[in-house]
This record gives C-alpha cells, structure tokens and sequence, in this order.
C-alpha cells in the first residue's frame, strides 16, 4: 500500500507502508502525522491508520530468564561423600542387627527376598531425605564440604529430598548390590562429565555446590572413614573371627 504524509506542513509521498513503518521506529513518523491512502475519506492521523496501528502499541520487552548457575561436577568428593555415608549407614545397620540378635552373616547361597531389601533400604532412604531437607547435607557430605539445594539455592523440601534419595539408593547405589553398584556409579560419572550432573540431579534442577576443602578435613573424612569401617568389622567379628580363621586354616592343608 502506498501513502502520503504532511511533514513540516509539506505533502510527501507516496511511500510504500514498510518505508512509513521504517520512519516510524526512526521517529520520523509519530502517531499525530497526517497519513493519507487510497480509498481514505480525508487525511487521518498515523494511529489511526489500520497498517500502522501496531507500530504505535508500546511492546512490553521481557528478558530471558536469568541463566541458571551449574556447579562443577565434584566427581570424587561427591564419590567419597557416597562412600562415607554407606559405610556409617552399614555400621548403624550392623550394630541394629546385632542388638535385635540378628545373623550378620548369612549364608552365600541364600537369596535375599525383596522385602528383605526393602526393609534394608527403607531406613537408609529416610534418613539421608531428613537430613538433605533439614541440613542440606548428610555427614559424608558435610566431610566433603558439599551441599544438595535446588535451581534457587534453597534446600530441597521433604518431598524432593525424599524422591531424590530414592533414586540416588536404586540407581547410584543399586540397592546395595556390589555389581548393579558399580554399574550405578559408572553411569553417574558418565553424566556427571558428559552433562554435569547424575540423572538424579540432572532432570530435577537439584545442584551440589562444593565449599572450600582443606587439609583439615580431608584428614578427619579418611580418619572417620577408617574408624567407621574398624567399627563395622569389630561389631561383625563374633561372626568374621571364626570365618577368616577357617578360611585360613584350609588354605593351610
């Protein structure tokens, strides 16, 4: 379409639409010029004009949504806070067992049923959610100075920190299986390097910042962690002592 304008109390024209829409964005153009086409009764002003209309509407410009701040994947403190935590839980499991006169070793050739496991499970998931929502970090992750937090830095509520420690413990942990454990932590390092973060966290928008670490506390996690696992087989000897002394007793023959 082409229109006429007066500017300066001059006529100019003709100018096809997209030039007039041009001039309007250079201010050239304002919503009081006159504006006259083909087909028009008399000279309108520019608003008024059904073309040019939505050149004058003030367009409410948003910016993008602030880009969210990925951590570094903190692949072996992350590790070694996971191996802490299952080595306490395995002493607080241990020492249950055998208070309650339970067998803390069974024998090979059984098979664990599933509610078995899920009984095993069930403690070691509650209590990592309660801390993660109350703390924001369990002891291992306190050790490794790391903290589990959502896409705003705030900690995770009951809910989420239950959700996620039930992923972490079937498909990190493989429900305590050594070999679907190996296989859990090997995909969790595959992602964590590939897309920064495990599956467990990646598709939440959970987050574990690390802090400052020092010589001070990797001495007291490998300290800790040395205790821990002296604990657990000083609780288990009872049951161990007499297995190893067998054990080395036909290796003997």
């Amino acid at each position: 379409m082409r229109l006429w304008i007066i500017k300066d109390g001059e006529k100019e024209g003709p100018f096809e639409d997209y030039r007039i829409r041009e001039m309007i964005r250079e201010k050239m153009v304002t919503p009081e010029t006159k504006v006259w086409h083909e087909g028009a009764e008399g000279w309108l002003v520019a608003s008024e004009v059904g073309i040019l209309k939505g050149e004058f509407i003030e367009k409410e410009v948003t910016p993008p949504a602030m880009p969210l701040e990925v951590p570094p994947f903190l692949a072996w403190r992350r590790f070694g806070a996971r191996i802490y935590d299952y080595f306490l839980y395995q002493l607080f499991l241990v020492i249950f067992l055998r208070l309650g006169g339970f067998t803390l070793i069974s024998d090979s050739a059984s098979q664990a049923s599933s509610w078995l496991m899920i009984g095993v499970l069930l403690p070691a998931i509650l209590m990592e959610a309660a801390l993660i929502s109350s703390l924001g970090f369990t002891p291992g992750k306190w050790l490794m100075s790391l903290r589990v937090e959502n896409a705003l830095g705030e900690k995770l509520s009951t809910t989420y920190a239950v959700i996620r420690s039930m992923r972490v413990w079937v498909l990190g942990m493989g429900m305590m299986h050594p070999l679907l454990m190996m296989l859990g932590h090997g995909v969790a390092l595959w992602f964590g390097l590939k897309r920064g973060a495990p599956l467990w966290d990646l598709h939440s928008g959970f987050r574990v910042p690390g802090g400052e670490m020092n010589s001070v506390r990797v001495l007291l996690y490998w300290v800790l962690l040395g205790l821990t696992i002296g604990l657990i087989m000083l609780v288990m000897w009872p049951e161990l002592g007499p297995l190893m002394e067998e054990e080395m007793k036909r290796r003997g023959k």
